[in-house]
């Protein structure tokens, strides 16, 4: 698993009201490309902002570990789409927690 790519983004639309900062990561192993985002007002939590789906327990224990030792993360979201939202995994059972 590496880092292909780094990108620092401002999305920021005054008139609808909202501004993120933050970096976005491009994330590789042999099976799955990930889209990360890191916000800076949310530091130590990963986005997957894609796959949408949350890959094979294996895939995800390794991206899990991998953002622990790279990027220093201690919460991991994914969508949960049943709920139209993002929503923190375990980083034990790998599963969603509850609400």
């Amino acid at each position: 698993m590496k880092i292909v790519k780094t990108t620092r983004f401002d999305d920021v639309d005054h008139n609808l009201g909202y501004a993120y900062h933050g970096c976005s990561y491009v994330i590789q192993d042999a099976e799955h490309v990930f889209h990360i985002r890191i916000y800076d007002d949310e530091p130590g939590k990963a986005t997957v902002i894609r796959p949408t789906q949350i890959p094979e327990k294996n895939s995800l224990g390794k991206l899990v570990e991998f953002l622990q030792s790279e990027l220093g993360v201690s919460r991991v979201s994914f969508y949960k789409g049943d709920q139209g939202r993002y929503a923190d995994i375990d980083l034990v059972s790998l599963a969603f927690r509850p609400a």
